[in-house]
Order: C-alpha cells, then sequence, then structure tokens
C-alpha cells in the first residue's frame, strides 16, 4: 500500500476530537434538561381554573367571569371567549391601626385597593392601556364578616364603562390579563 492510499480523513462531527465529542453532547444535554425544567415550571405555576358557576368565594385569580359586577356566584368560562371581568388578585384588607366603622368604608377600600393594582399593572400585561381598564372588588368582606376575622377580597379588572367605544359600548375582555408575580 502507498502512502496516496491511506484512509481519508473523517469530517463534521466524527472529525472532532473525542473529549470535544463528549463534552458538546454533555452542552447539548445540560440544554435540553434546562429547557425541560422551565416547561415543567411554567406548567406547574399555570393555576387549573375550572369552568362553569362557581361561587364567589371559590373564585381564583386569573379566572374570567361572564357576569359583571359583584354577585353571589358567577359563570367562568375561557379567557379567549368574551367575558365582563377578570379576577386578578386576592387581597388582605387588614391595616393595622385602622379601624373601619361601616360597611361602606371596607367597600371603598376595596375598591380603592384593586384600582391601585390596575394603576401599577400589577399582576397584568405591561402592555396594557390603563385608561382602557378599571377594576373592581367582589365579595369584599362586610364590617361583621372583617370583625370576624375574614379580611379579604377579590380584584377584578374589568373594560371601563366610562370609556365607550365609538358604538357607544364597552366590550367585553377577549382575553387572558392575568400575570401572576413570581412568588
Amino acid at each position: 500500500m502507498s502512502e496516496a492510499e491511506t484512509t481519508p480523513a473523517a469530517t463534521g462531527f466524527a472529525g472532532l476530537p473525542r473529549w470535544l465529542r463528549i463534552g458538546l453532547i454533555a452542552a447539548a444535554t445540560a440544554v435540553l434538561l434546562l429547557i425541560a425544567a422551565v416547561i415543567i415550571r411554567i406548567v406547574l405555576q399555570t393555576p387549573v381554573i375550572p369552568t362553569g358557576a362557581t361561587s364567589a368565594e371559590k373564585l381564583v385569580p386569573g379566572a374570567c367571569l361572564l357576569e359583571p359586577g359583584d354577585a353571589d356566584s358567577y359563570t367562568v368560562v375561557p379567557c379567549s371567549v368574551p367575558h365582563q371581568q377578570q379576577i386578578i388578585a386576592k387581597v388582605d384588607l387588614a391595616f393595622p391601626g385602622v379601624p373601619y366603622t361601616a360597611d361602606e368604608s371596607l367597600a371603598v377600600y376595596a375598591k380603592e385597593t384593586c384600582l391601585r393594582l390596575v394603576e401599577y399593572r400589577l399582576y397584568l400585561p405591561d402592555d396594557i392601556v390603563k385608561s382602557d381598564y378599571t377594576a373592581a372588588a367582589i365579595a369584599a368582606p362586610t364590617l361583621d364578616e372583617y370583625d370576624a376575622g375574614d379580611t379579604e377580597t377579590l380584584c377584578a379588572v374589568l373594560d371601563d364603562p366610562d370609556r365607550p367605544d365609538k358604538g357607544g359600548d364597552s366590550e367585553d375582555l377577549t382575553r387572558d390579563l392575568y400575570r401572576p408575580i413570581p412568588e
């Protein structure tokens, strides 16, 4: 055999030194595991929200509600379906040193707290136009309930009815506006 008839040099991945091939495989495996971990974390943090008739006490942040206003029960629908409001947070109204004296004062404080969530876009996408939305407190406690230890209310975001579209109607929401704050 002459020197010209030697085996051709390997090209591509097979032509790389063994230590480099092992390193590339290890790096690719690490990247795939990292992607899988991120996907699993996102799936586990996404709340499971049952649809259908739901009492106000069982509503959770992220629930899209067919009915407007404050009621005892709601129809929860997928957020892709036009809906009137969406629960974005459960807020504790307990404020040390502030004695509430009437149901109205609790209701006003609950609404103002929820309005601050929309104002600062907490639990909401950064790209929303704040003036197009408003907030409402749902299932705010009465003074008796507050004194008994029930100090939480739900905050909902809704299309601002004071800013109707050109046709004169406020549109229903048609997308998921809830963005959980990472813990």
